[in-house]
């Protein structure tokens, strides 16, 4: 029998980027978590390669863009494997808005994404346990018990809360009792590798050969001489190469060329159509997120996007919940917020991947086949950006522009009007100037919570007495930003908010629509919570959250 169990608040199940965006913010708020992982160590392979504005406001952003590529143009070669036909944009601008700071995709290997993660969770004292695996879990009451095998001995842990991010083969989500729906297709088969082609050009994203048989790419990843290799198409051999020679041979058969020499292949694996959706992302005081509840076509690169999604919407609920600032019932937005984004991205990831590959009949998720007239099968459309998600339904928002009611409708991607409403991803501002040059990742990367922005009506307007609020600015929930045209007519105003110089005036151009005083009341997750024209507005939203003062 295990020893006794050992305990910590929250336990995580993977160390990948779900886990470790789990990881980092919990721990960066002073939450006891701990981290298992079933491999010895972290892997090399380069799968998931977008990456976030989510990371700017974990305050990781610099070391990633140090190492990202891109954004590249995919470059088509002819038949000779030589002349580029033609060159694009793989993935399609957000558009020119000083309200979003980073306008197309970059792109950077999964193992420099988590070594990155990894060391900004060591900063917090949090250390990946590796080589742990997970072999049961019981729920009882409010506490969840994990037994754990590590070199050869069993152990318990004790926690609050479990959150499985374990990845799509994971285990934990048939021990929490959820359905993987969705389909496999055993005919659609993804080969593909890291490696190294020293003197290869890394101006684009090179492709070869015809989907409709087989087609392979080498994309560029760092540091250079590295490329990530995709290879696919009903032609592919039936039994795909798993070393150097094979990797140059599969090459050379589908570029038409044998000038490019691979010196190097590693981490060589085949991916299998796998198209699915648990069922429920939560089971209790056990959440499911990232790749072990949905699992997407690689196809426009969207599985890490919407997995760190999922890890960032429950991870600041978790951290107000555990501090005892919310109730528990807070925790139910997450799957309330996240399952219909998740299944409209697989419906849009998959609708790429018909694209790609054409020769498979309309999916479970009803994609079409697409029409001769559209782009590059390839082409990813600016929605993939992910920067349009929203929860105007959910019931946790706020808007009291809208009666204080929430848009019913579950469009988590199609919105049509352009006037920004409480749900929406925070318009970026920034150029804002204090005691020092800030802005609103940096806001939100200091806050301890929610950032509340005021913009009063006129450039010297009095700001309404925030005496309702108190409880809540000093229980940590929010801080205040008001941001004004001048700093002079506020001098003389010594209570504990910011005062902030939008010395472009893009900020109140992105989030006034009134002429009365305005509220925005953004999440930790950069999104709005809340919109109001009254300081109690805050109250109204904040009490949606279930909050405990």
């Amino acid at each position: 029998m295990p020893a006794n169990p050992e305990k910590t608040q929250v336990l995580v199940i993977g160390a990948g980027p779900t886990g470790l965006t789990m990881a980092l913010y919990l721990a960066k708020h002073d939450i006891n978590v701990r981290i298992i992982e079933q491999y010895p160590a972290e892997h090399g392979g380069a799968r998931g390669t977008a990456i976030l504005e989510l990371l700017a406001i974990m305050g990781a952003d610099k070391d990633l863009f140090e190492i990202a590529t891109g954004p590249l143009q995919m470059a088509v070669y002819g038949t000779d494997g030589k002349t580029i036909l033609k060159a694009f944009d793989w993935s399609e601008a957000a558009e020119d808005s000083p309200t979003i700071p980073f306008r197309r995709t970059a792109s950077i290997g999964q193992a420099q994404l988590e070594a990155i993660l990894h060391r900004h969770v060591k900063q917090f004292g949090c250390e990946i346990e590796f080589g742990k695996k997970l072999l049961d879990i019981t729920q009882d009451g409010d506490k969840v018990t994990a037994k754990v095998l590590a070199d050869g001995t069993e152990h318990l842990i004790d926690c609050d809360y479990l959150v499985a991010a374990d990845g799509a083969k994971g285990r934990s989500r048939r021990l929490v009792g959820a359905l993987f729906i969705g389909e496999t297709k055993e005919a659609d088969r993804l080969w593909t590798a890291n490696v190294e082609v020293p003197g290869f050009s890394r101006e684009y994203w090179h492709r070869w050969g015809d989907f409709s048989k087989a087609a392979t790419s080498l994309k560029p990843i760092n540091p250079a001489p590295l490329f990530h290799m995709q290879s696919l198409g009903p032609a592919l051999p039936k039994d795909i190469p798993k070393d150097l020679n094979g990797t140059q041979e599969l090459f050379n058969s589908i570029a038409g060329r044998d000038d490019i020499k691979i010196e190097k292949a590693e981490y060589i694996s085949e991916w299998t159509a796998n198209i699915r959706m648990s069922d429920k992302f939560a089971v209790g005081c056990m959440f499911l997120s990232g790749d072990v509840a949905h699992c997407h076509s690689p196809m426009g690169g969207q599985g890490t996007n919407t997995a760190m999604q999922d890890a960032f919407n429950l991870a600041w609920k978790l951290v107000l919940v555990l501090n005892k600032k919310t109730s528990v019932g807070l925790l139910a937005s997450y799957e309330a917020e996240r399952m219909p984004v998740v299944a409209e991205m697989l419906n849009l990831s998959t609708a790429l991947h018909a694209r790609v590959f054409p020769h498979i009949p309309a999916t479970a998720f009803e994609t079409p086949r697409p029409k001769d007239s559209e782009p590059d099968p390839m082409q990813c459309s600016k929605k993939l950006l992910q920067l349009g998600v929203n929860y105007r339904w959910s019931d946790i928002v706020f808007d009291e522009r809208y009666n204080g009611q929430s848009t019913l409708e579950k469009n988590p991607y199609n919105v049509t009007d352009k006037r920004i409403r409480a749900g929406d991803r925070a318009p970026f501002i920034g150029n804002l100037v204090g005691e020092k040059i800030t802005d609103l990742f940096t806001l939100l990367k200091e806050a301890p919570s929610h950032v509340v922005l005021i913009f009063p009506s006129s450039a010297s307007s009095k700001l309404e007495n925030l005496a309702s609020i108190q409880g809540i600015i000093h229980a940590g929930l929010v801080q205040i930003a008001v941001i004004v045209e001048d700093r002079a007519p506020y001098a003389d105003d010594t209570r504990s908010v910011k005062y902030l110089v939008d010395t472009t005036g893009k900020a109140r151009e992105a989030y006034v629509s009134d002429t009365r005083t305005t509220y925005a009341i953004i999440r930790p997750d950069g999104i709005i919570g809340g919109y109001s024209f009254r300081v109690d507005g805050i109250v109204e939203y904040c009490s949606r959250l279930g909050v405990v003062i």
